[in-house]
Protein backbone atom coordinates (compact mmCIF):
# COMPACT_ATOMS: atom_id res chain seq x y z
CA UNK A 1 0.00 0.00 0.00
CA UNK A 2 3.01 2.28 0.54
CA UNK A 3 3.71 2.23 -3.16
CA UNK A 4 0.26 3.63 -3.89
CA UNK A 5 0.07 6.47 -1.40
CA UNK A 6 3.67 7.68 -1.11
CA UNK A 7 4.68 10.63 -3.30
CA UNK A 8 7.18 10.36 -6.14
CA UNK A 9 10.88 10.93 -5.55
CA UNK A 10 11.80 14.10 -7.49
CA UNK A 11 15.49 13.18 -7.75
CA UNK A 12 14.62 9.87 -9.40
CA UNK A 13 12.41 11.69 -11.92
CA UNK A 14 15.19 14.22 -12.58
CA UNK A 15 17.64 11.37 -13.12
CA UNK A 16 15.60 9.99 -16.00
CA UNK A 17 14.83 13.43 -17.39
CA UNK A 18 18.60 13.90 -17.57
CA UNK A 19 18.77 10.74 -19.67
CA UNK A 20 16.00 12.22 -21.84
CA UNK A 21 18.09 15.38 -22.25
CA UNK A 22 20.96 13.36 -23.66
CA UNK A 23 18.60 11.63 -26.07
CA UNK A 24 16.98 14.90 -27.16
CA UNK A 25 20.37 16.53 -27.63
CA UNK A 26 21.54 13.60 -29.76
CA UNK A 27 18.38 13.85 -31.89
CA UNK A 28 19.25 17.49 -32.70
CA UNK A 29 22.45 16.32 -34.40
CA UNK A 30 20.43 15.00 -37.35
CA UNK A 31 19.05 18.45 -38.36
CA UNK A 32 22.61 19.70 -37.84
CA UNK A 33 23.82 17.32 -40.58
CA UNK A 34 20.98 18.46 -42.87
CA UNK A 35 21.89 22.12 -42.24
CA UNK A 36 25.52 21.38 -43.23
CA UNK A 37 24.26 19.60 -46.37
CA UNK A 38 22.30 22.72 -47.36
CA UNK A 39 25.34 24.88 -46.45
CA UNK A 40 23.28 26.85 -43.95
CA UNK A 41 26.13 27.14 -41.48
CA UNK A 42 24.45 29.65 -39.16
CA UNK A 43 21.58 27.22 -38.52
CA UNK A 44 24.10 24.37 -38.26
CA UNK A 45 25.95 26.32 -35.58
CA UNK A 46 22.67 26.88 -33.71
CA UNK A 47 21.86 23.17 -33.67
CA UNK A 48 25.45 22.28 -32.75
CA UNK A 49 25.59 24.64 -29.77
CA UNK A 50 22.08 23.83 -28.50
CA UNK A 51 22.51 20.08 -29.00
CA UNK A 52 25.92 19.97 -27.34
CA UNK A 53 24.73 22.08 -24.39
CA UNK A 54 21.71 19.83 -23.80
CA UNK A 55 23.86 16.68 -23.99
CA UNK A 56 26.47 18.05 -21.56
CA UNK A 57 23.85 19.23 -19.06
CA UNK A 58 22.03 15.91 -19.30
CA UNK A 59 25.30 14.01 -18.75
CA UNK A 60 26.22 16.11 -15.71
CA UNK A 61 22.80 15.66 -14.09
CA UNK A 62 22.89 11.95 -14.87
CA UNK A 63 26.29 11.58 -13.18
CA UNK A 64 25.40 13.68 -10.14
CA UNK A 65 22.01 12.15 -9.35
CA UNK A 66 21.84 8.75 -7.59
CA UNK A 67 20.83 5.55 -9.39
CA UNK A 68 17.56 4.09 -8.16
CA UNK A 69 14.93 1.78 -9.66
CA UNK A 70 11.74 3.44 -10.85
CA UNK A 71 8.46 2.75 -9.08
CA UNK A 72 5.25 2.77 -11.13
CA UNK A 73 4.38 6.27 -9.91
CA UNK A 74 7.71 7.69 -11.13
CA UNK A 75 7.21 5.95 -14.46
CA UNK A 76 3.80 7.60 -14.86
CA UNK A 77 5.22 11.03 -14.04
CA UNK A 78 8.04 10.56 -16.54
CA UNK A 79 5.49 9.46 -19.16
CA UNK A 80 3.62 12.71 -18.52
CA UNK A 81 6.75 14.87 -18.68
CA UNK A 82 8.63 13.27 -21.54
CA UNK A 83 6.70 14.88 -24.41
CA UNK A 84 6.37 18.47 -23.10
CA UNK A 85 10.01 18.36 -21.96
CA UNK A 86 11.20 17.05 -25.35
CA UNK A 87 9.15 19.75 -27.09
CA UNK A 88 10.61 22.44 -24.82
CA UNK A 89 14.16 21.40 -25.71
CA UNK A 90 13.35 21.16 -29.44
CA UNK A 91 11.67 24.57 -29.43
CA UNK A 92 14.97 26.29 -28.56
CA UNK A 93 16.66 25.70 -31.96
CA UNK A 94 13.31 26.23 -33.72
CA UNK A 95 13.03 29.72 -32.24
CA UNK A 96 16.71 30.62 -32.70
CA UNK A 97 16.92 29.39 -36.31
CA UNK A 98 13.67 30.93 -37.60
CA UNK A 99 13.10 34.02 -35.45
CA UNK A 100 9.63 32.77 -34.44
CA UNK A 101 8.26 33.86 -31.05
CA UNK A 102 9.09 31.16 -28.51
CA UNK A 103 5.41 30.30 -27.97
CA UNK A 104 5.03 29.61 -31.70
CA UNK A 105 8.25 27.58 -31.73
CA UNK A 106 7.00 25.58 -28.73
CA UNK A 107 3.64 25.06 -30.46
CA UNK A 108 5.47 23.74 -33.53
CA UNK A 109 7.67 21.47 -31.42
CA UNK A 110 4.68 20.08 -29.49
CA UNK A 111 2.86 19.52 -32.77
CA UNK A 112 5.93 17.67 -34.00
CA UNK A 113 6.74 15.44 -31.05
CA UNK A 114 3.05 14.53 -30.55
CA UNK A 115 2.75 13.72 -34.30
CA UNK A 116 -0.10 16.20 -34.73
CA UNK A 117 0.87 18.43 -37.65
CA UNK A 118 -0.97 21.67 -36.81
CA UNK A 119 1.31 24.56 -37.70
CA UNK A 120 1.74 28.25 -36.89
CA UNK A 121 5.09 28.57 -38.71
CA UNK A 122 5.66 31.27 -41.34
CA UNK A 123 5.85 30.23 -45.00
CA UNK A 124 9.56 31.00 -45.54
CA UNK A 125 11.15 28.86 -42.82
CA UNK A 126 13.57 27.05 -45.12
CA UNK A 127 14.39 23.38 -45.77
CA UNK A 128 16.27 22.71 -42.52
CA UNK A 129 13.24 23.64 -40.41
CA UNK A 130 10.94 21.60 -42.67
CA UNK A 131 13.17 18.57 -42.22
CA UNK A 132 13.65 19.16 -38.46
CA UNK A 133 9.94 19.16 -37.69
CA UNK A 134 9.32 16.04 -39.83
CA UNK A 135 12.25 14.39 -38.03
CA UNK A 136 10.70 15.38 -34.70
CA UNK A 137 7.44 13.72 -35.77
CA UNK A 138 9.31 10.55 -36.69
CA UNK A 139 11.03 10.43 -33.29
CA UNK A 140 7.75 11.18 -31.49
CA UNK A 141 5.90 8.58 -33.56
CA UNK A 142 7.85 5.57 -32.34
CA UNK A 143 7.89 7.10 -28.88
CA UNK A 144 10.83 8.97 -27.44
CA UNK A 145 11.08 6.48 -24.59
CA UNK A 146 11.49 3.49 -26.95
CA UNK A 147 14.60 5.01 -28.52
CA UNK A 148 15.99 6.05 -25.13
CA UNK A 149 15.45 2.50 -23.82
CA UNK A 150 17.58 1.12 -26.65
CA UNK A 151 20.45 3.56 -26.22
CA UNK A 152 20.63 4.95 -22.68
CA UNK A 153 18.75 2.79 -20.17
CA UNK A 154 20.14 -0.39 -18.62
CA UNK A 155 17.83 -3.45 -18.87
CA UNK A 156 15.93 -4.16 -15.68
CA UNK A 157 12.88 -3.12 -13.62
CA UNK A 158 13.12 0.56 -14.57
CA UNK A 159 13.33 -0.26 -18.28
CA UNK A 160 10.27 -2.51 -18.02
CA UNK A 161 8.20 0.08 -16.16
CA UNK A 162 9.17 2.87 -18.55
CA UNK A 163 8.18 0.67 -21.48
CA UNK A 164 4.92 -0.48 -19.87
CA UNK A 165 3.53 2.99 -19.12
CA UNK A 166 4.40 4.23 -22.62
CA UNK A 167 3.62 1.23 -24.82
CA UNK A 168 1.60 -1.16 -22.66
CA UNK A 169 2.60 -4.36 -20.92
CA UNK A 170 2.28 -6.58 -24.00
CA UNK A 171 5.69 -7.60 -25.38
CA UNK A 172 6.28 -8.97 -28.87
CA UNK A 173 9.55 -10.49 -27.67
CA UNK A 174 10.56 -12.10 -24.32
CA UNK A 175 12.24 -8.93 -23.00
CA UNK A 176 11.43 -5.23 -23.11
CA UNK A 177 14.74 -4.36 -24.77
CA UNK A 178 14.22 -6.97 -27.49
CA UNK A 179 10.69 -5.69 -28.05
CA UNK A 180 11.89 -2.08 -28.28
CA UNK A 181 14.58 -3.10 -30.76
CA UNK A 182 12.04 -4.98 -32.87
CA UNK A 183 9.63 -2.02 -32.91
CA UNK A 184 12.37 0.36 -34.04
CA UNK A 185 13.48 -2.06 -36.77
CA UNK A 186 9.90 -2.35 -38.06
CA UNK A 187 9.54 1.43 -37.93
CA UNK A 188 12.76 1.96 -39.89
CA UNK A 189 11.76 -0.61 -42.53
CA UNK A 190 8.33 1.00 -42.99
CA UNK A 191 9.97 4.42 -43.29
CA UNK A 192 12.42 3.14 -45.89
CA UNK A 193 9.57 1.57 -47.89
CA UNK A 194 7.66 4.86 -47.75
CA UNK A 195 10.72 6.82 -48.90
CA UNK A 196 11.36 4.58 -51.91
CA UNK A 197 7.77 4.44 -53.12
CA UNK A 198 7.43 8.24 -52.82
CA UNK A 199 10.73 8.65 -54.68
CA UNK A 200 9.55 6.30 -57.42
CA UNK A 201 6.23 8.17 -57.49
CA UNK A 202 7.99 11.36 -58.58
CA UNK A 203 8.86 13.21 -55.37
CA UNK A 204 12.24 14.87 -55.03
CA UNK A 205 14.61 13.12 -52.58
CA UNK A 206 14.14 15.90 -50.00
CA UNK A 207 10.33 15.83 -50.25
CA UNK A 208 10.35 12.03 -50.13
CA UNK A 209 12.47 11.97 -46.96
CA UNK A 210 10.33 14.54 -45.15
CA UNK A 211 7.03 12.93 -46.17
CA UNK A 212 8.25 9.43 -45.34
CA UNK A 213 9.17 10.62 -41.84
CA UNK A 214 5.85 12.39 -41.29
CA UNK A 215 3.55 9.84 -42.93
CA UNK A 216 4.73 6.60 -41.29
CA UNK A 217 4.62 8.49 -37.97
CA UNK A 218 1.07 9.60 -38.97
CA UNK A 219 2.30 13.12 -38.28
CA UNK A 220 1.15 15.16 -41.27
CA UNK A 221 3.82 17.85 -41.63
CA UNK A 222 4.47 18.59 -45.31
CA UNK A 223 7.10 20.51 -47.22
CA UNK A 224 4.32 22.36 -49.06
CA UNK A 225 2.13 25.05 -47.55
CA UNK A 226 -0.87 23.41 -49.28
CA UNK A 227 0.04 20.00 -47.79
CA UNK A 228 -0.46 17.16 -50.29
CA UNK A 229 -2.60 19.48 -52.45
CA UNK A 230 0.77 20.96 -53.50
CA UNK A 231 1.41 17.79 -55.51
CA UNK A 232 -0.84 17.74 -58.55
CA UNK A 233 -0.55 14.08 -59.55
CA UNK A 234 -2.91 11.37 -58.32
CA UNK A 235 0.02 9.05 -57.55
CA UNK A 236 1.50 11.04 -54.65
CA UNK A 237 -1.71 11.19 -52.53
CA UNK A 238 -2.21 7.46 -53.14
CA UNK A 239 1.34 6.60 -52.01
CA UNK A 240 1.10 8.88 -48.98
CA UNK A 241 -2.14 7.14 -48.00
CA UNK A 242 -0.34 3.78 -48.13
CA UNK A 243 2.48 5.19 -45.99
CA UNK A 244 0.03 6.55 -43.40
CA UNK A 245 -1.85 3.26 -43.22
CA UNK A 246 1.41 1.38 -42.60
CA UNK A 247 1.88 3.51 -39.48
CA UNK A 248 -1.75 3.34 -38.35
CA UNK A 249 -1.85 -0.45 -37.92
CA UNK A 250 -0.59 -2.38 -34.92
CA UNK A 251 3.17 -2.87 -35.35
CA UNK A 252 3.04 -6.32 -33.76
CA UNK A 253 1.15 -7.55 -36.84
CA UNK A 254 4.15 -7.11 -39.13
CA UNK A 255 6.36 -9.86 -37.66
CA UNK A 256 3.26 -12.08 -37.37
CA UNK A 257 2.60 -11.55 -41.08
CA UNK A 258 5.93 -13.24 -41.90
CA UNK A 259 4.59 -16.42 -40.27
CA UNK A 260 0.92 -16.07 -41.23
CA UNK A 261 -0.05 -14.05 -44.28
CA UNK A 262 -3.62 -13.77 -42.96
CA UNK A 263 -2.50 -12.05 -39.72
CA UNK A 264 -3.79 -8.65 -40.79
CA UNK A 265 -7.19 -9.92 -41.87
CA UNK A 266 -7.74 -11.90 -38.68
CA UNK A 267 -6.86 -8.89 -36.49
CA UNK A 268 -10.01 -7.33 -35.06
CA UNK A 269 -8.57 -3.79 -35.09
CA UNK A 270 -7.71 -4.07 -38.80
CA UNK A 271 -11.22 -5.28 -39.66
CA UNK A 272 -12.92 -2.53 -37.66
CA UNK A 273 -10.56 0.06 -39.14
CA UNK A 274 -11.76 -0.89 -42.61
CA UNK A 275 -15.40 -0.80 -41.44
CA UNK A 276 -15.04 2.69 -39.95
CA UNK A 277 -13.20 3.85 -43.08
CA UNK A 278 -15.89 2.47 -45.42
CA UNK A 279 -18.73 4.03 -43.41
CA UNK A 280 -16.85 7.36 -43.27
CA UNK A 281 -16.21 7.33 -47.03
CA UNK A 282 -19.87 6.61 -47.85
CA UNK A 283 -21.15 9.29 -45.47
CA UNK A 284 -18.68 11.87 -46.73
CA UNK A 285 -19.55 11.08 -50.36
CA UNK A 286 -23.19 11.69 -49.47
CA UNK A 287 -22.33 15.10 -47.96
CA UNK A 288 -20.30 16.07 -51.05
CA UNK A 289 -23.04 15.11 -53.51
CA UNK A 290 -23.54 18.07 -55.85
CA UNK A 291 -20.62 20.04 -54.44
CA UNK A 292 -17.92 18.39 -56.57
CA UNK A 293 -17.83 16.27 -59.74
CA UNK A 294 -18.24 12.60 -58.78
CA UNK A 295 -14.68 11.57 -59.69
CA UNK A 296 -13.14 14.42 -57.73
CA UNK A 297 -15.50 13.80 -54.80
CA UNK A 298 -14.39 10.15 -54.63
CA UNK A 299 -10.72 11.14 -54.71
CA UNK A 300 -11.12 13.78 -52.00
CA UNK A 301 -13.33 11.57 -49.84
CA UNK A 302 -11.08 8.50 -49.86
CA UNK A 303 -7.91 10.46 -49.13
CA UNK A 304 -9.39 12.65 -46.39
CA UNK A 305 -11.24 9.79 -44.71
CA UNK A 306 -8.06 7.72 -44.43
CA UNK A 307 -6.07 10.80 -43.44
CA UNK A 308 -8.48 11.56 -40.59
CA UNK A 309 -8.92 7.96 -39.41
CA UNK A 310 -5.18 7.23 -39.45
CA UNK A 311 -4.73 10.63 -37.70
CA UNK A 312 -2.08 11.58 -40.28
CA UNK A 313 -3.70 14.92 -41.08
CA UNK A 314 -2.55 15.48 -44.67
CA UNK A 315 -4.96 17.35 -46.93
CA UNK A 316 -5.63 17.54 -50.66
CA UNK A 317 -8.29 20.26 -50.29
CA UNK A 318 -8.95 23.35 -48.21
CA UNK A 319 -10.86 21.79 -45.30
CA UNK A 320 -12.64 25.08 -44.58
CA UNK A 321 -14.27 24.92 -48.02
CA UNK A 322 -15.89 21.54 -47.34
CA UNK A 323 -19.61 21.37 -46.40
CA UNK A 324 -20.41 21.19 -42.68
CA UNK A 325 -21.56 17.60 -43.07
CA UNK A 326 -18.18 16.57 -44.49
CA UNK A 327 -16.35 18.25 -41.62
CA UNK A 328 -18.66 16.47 -39.17
CA UNK A 329 -17.76 13.08 -40.69
CA UNK A 330 -14.03 13.90 -40.51
CA UNK A 331 -14.46 15.02 -36.89
CA UNK A 332 -15.94 11.65 -35.90
CA UNK A 333 -13.19 9.78 -37.77
CA UNK A 334 -10.60 11.83 -35.90
CA UNK A 335 -12.21 10.75 -32.62
CA UNK A 336 -11.93 7.08 -33.65
CA UNK A 337 -8.25 7.07 -34.65
CA UNK A 338 -6.04 4.09 -35.51
CA UNK A 339 -4.97 0.87 -33.83
CA UNK A 340 -3.52 0.40 -30.38
CA UNK A 341 0.18 -0.37 -30.88
CA UNK A 342 0.51 2.03 -33.83
CA UNK A 343 1.68 5.61 -34.26
CA UNK A 344 -1.92 6.84 -34.67
CA UNK A 345 -3.83 8.90 -32.12
CA UNK A 346 -7.52 9.25 -31.30
CA UNK A 347 -9.51 7.12 -28.88
CA UNK A 348 -8.18 4.03 -30.73
CA UNK A 349 -10.02 1.18 -32.41
CA UNK A 350 -9.52 -1.43 -29.68
CA UNK A 351 -11.05 0.78 -26.97
CA UNK A 352 -14.12 1.42 -29.13
CA UNK A 353 -14.45 -2.28 -29.95
CA UNK A 354 -14.39 -3.12 -26.24
CA UNK A 355 -17.04 -0.46 -25.53
CA UNK A 356 -19.22 -1.88 -28.31
CA UNK A 357 -18.81 -5.33 -26.76
CA UNK A 358 -19.85 -3.91 -23.36
CA UNK A 359 -23.02 -2.44 -24.89
CA UNK A 360 -23.76 -5.76 -26.61
CA UNK A 361 -23.20 -7.63 -23.34
CA UNK A 362 -25.60 -5.32 -21.48
CA UNK A 363 -28.38 -6.18 -23.94
CA UNK A 364 -27.55 -9.90 -23.91
CA UNK A 365 -27.79 -9.97 -20.10
CA UNK A 366 -31.52 -9.10 -20.30
CA UNK A 367 -32.14 -12.50 -21.96
CA UNK A 368 -30.06 -14.57 -19.52
CA UNK A 369 -30.56 -15.72 -15.93
CA UNK A 370 -29.01 -13.44 -13.29
CA UNK A 371 -26.59 -16.16 -12.22
CA UNK A 372 -25.26 -16.72 -15.77
CA UNK A 373 -21.57 -15.93 -16.24
CA UNK A 374 -20.96 -13.77 -19.29
CA UNK A 375 -17.28 -12.82 -19.53
CA UNK A 376 -16.37 -9.95 -21.82
CA UNK A 377 -14.20 -11.36 -24.59
CA UNK A 378 -12.38 -10.04 -27.64
CA UNK A 379 -11.64 -13.11 -29.70
CA UNK A 380 -10.28 -15.65 -27.23
CA UNK A 381 -9.03 -13.04 -24.78
CA UNK A 382 -11.09 -12.23 -21.67
CA UNK A 383 -11.18 -8.50 -20.91
CA UNK A 384 -10.79 -7.80 -17.21
CA UNK A 385 -13.12 -5.33 -15.50
CA UNK A 386 -10.17 -3.10 -14.58
CA UNK A 387 -9.43 -2.53 -18.26
CA UNK A 388 -13.08 -1.64 -18.90
CA UNK A 389 -12.98 0.89 -16.03
CA UNK A 390 -9.78 2.40 -17.46
CA UNK A 391 -11.33 2.70 -20.91
CA UNK A 392 -14.53 4.27 -19.58
CA UNK A 393 -12.45 6.76 -17.57
CA UNK A 394 -10.33 7.60 -20.60
CA UNK A 395 -13.33 8.13 -22.92
CA UNK A 396 -15.10 10.26 -20.29
CA UNK A 397 -12.02 12.46 -19.78
CA UNK A 398 -11.48 12.64 -23.56
CA UNK A 399 -15.06 13.88 -23.98
CA UNK A 400 -14.70 16.44 -21.18
CA UNK A 401 -11.51 17.85 -22.69
CA UNK A 402 -13.27 18.14 -26.06
CA UNK A 403 -16.20 20.01 -24.51
CA UNK A 404 -14.13 22.42 -22.39
CA UNK A 405 -11.61 23.18 -25.15
CA UNK A 406 -14.34 23.74 -27.75
CA UNK A 407 -16.17 26.06 -25.35
CA UNK A 408 -13.03 28.19 -24.97
CA UNK A 409 -12.80 28.53 -28.75
CA UNK A 410 -16.47 29.49 -28.92
CA UNK A 411 -15.83 32.27 -26.40
CA UNK A 412 -13.55 33.81 -29.03
CA UNK A 413 -16.36 33.81 -31.58
CA UNK A 414 -15.75 30.55 -33.47
CA UNK A 415 -18.77 28.43 -34.34
CA UNK A 416 -19.35 25.09 -32.63
CA UNK A 417 -18.59 23.05 -35.78
CA UNK A 418 -15.24 24.71 -36.45
CA UNK A 419 -14.27 24.84 -32.76
CA UNK A 420 -15.04 21.14 -32.32
CA UNK A 421 -13.18 20.26 -35.52
CA UNK A 422 -9.99 22.10 -34.53
CA UNK A 423 -10.00 20.75 -30.97
CA UNK A 424 -10.71 17.20 -32.21
CA UNK A 425 -7.78 17.52 -34.58
CA UNK A 426 -5.43 18.56 -31.77
CA UNK A 427 -6.68 16.04 -29.20
CA UNK A 428 -6.62 13.24 -31.78
CA UNK A 429 -3.08 14.30 -32.85
CA UNK A 430 -4.38 14.61 -36.42
CA UNK A 431 -3.36 18.03 -37.74
CA UNK A 432 -6.23 18.83 -40.11
CA UNK A 433 -7.32 22.45 -39.75
CA UNK A 434 -10.42 24.33 -40.84
CA UNK A 435 -8.40 27.57 -40.91
CA UNK A 436 -8.38 28.51 -37.22
CA UNK A 437 -4.80 27.51 -36.41
CA UNK A 438 -2.36 30.21 -37.49
CA UNK A 439 0.32 32.51 -36.12
CA UNK A 440 -2.34 35.21 -35.58
CA UNK A 441 -4.44 32.97 -33.33
CA UNK A 442 -4.76 34.34 -29.75
CA UNK A 443 -2.06 33.05 -27.40
CA UNK A 444 -4.65 31.53 -25.07
CA UNK A 445 -6.03 29.39 -27.88
CA UNK A 446 -2.52 28.34 -28.87
CA UNK A 447 -2.09 27.24 -25.27
CA UNK A 448 -5.36 25.29 -25.39
CA UNK A 449 -4.25 23.42 -28.52
CA UNK A 450 -0.81 22.76 -27.01
CA UNK A 451 -2.44 21.17 -23.96
CA UNK A 452 -4.85 19.21 -26.19
CA UNK A 453 -2.00 17.87 -28.35
CA UNK A 454 -0.07 16.76 -25.26
CA UNK A 455 -3.16 15.16 -23.70
CA UNK A 456 -3.88 13.32 -26.94
CA UNK A 457 -0.34 11.93 -27.24
CA UNK A 458 0.13 11.11 -23.54
CA UNK A 459 -3.45 9.78 -23.39
CA UNK A 460 -4.71 12.10 -20.65
CA UNK A 461 -4.42 10.06 -17.44
CA UNK A 462 -0.63 10.41 -16.84
CA UNK A 463 -0.80 14.17 -17.42
CA UNK A 464 -3.70 14.49 -14.96
CA UNK A 465 -1.77 12.42 -12.40
CA UNK A 466 1.08 14.89 -12.75
CA UNK A 467 -1.12 17.58 -11.19
CA UNK A 468 -2.52 15.48 -8.34
CA UNK A 469 -1.21 16.96 -5.05
CA UNK A 470 -0.67 13.43 -3.70
CA UNK A 471 1.75 12.78 -6.56
CA UNK A 472 4.23 15.17 -4.97
CA UNK A 473 3.17 15.63 -1.32
CA UNK A 474 2.40 12.95 1.27
CA UNK A 475 -1.05 13.48 2.81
Amino acid sequence: MYELVSPVKPLVVLKYLAVLMMGAGAALLVPLIVAIFFRDFSIAATYAVVGATIIVLGYLFDRLLPDEDLEWKESLVIAALIFPFSALLSAIPFALSTGMPFLDAFFEAVSGVTTTGLSVAPADVGPVFLFARSWLQWVGGIGVVIIILMVFVTPGISAYRLYAVNAGEHKARPTVMATATLLVKIYCVLTAISFFILLLGGMSPFDAVCHALSSVSTGGFSTRAESVAGFSEFVIPFLITISCLMGAFNFSLYPKMLEDKKAFFTDIQFRYFLIFALVGILLMLFTLAGSLPFGEAVSVTVFQAFSALSTAGFATVDINMLPEGSKAVLTVLMWVGGSVGSTAGGIKILRLVILLKVVHLVFIRYFLPREALTPLKIGDEVIESEMVYNILTFVFLYSMVLVVSSFLFMLYGFGLDNALFEVSSALGTVGLSCGITSASMPDLLKGVLIVDMLLGRIEIVPLFILFFPRTWVKR
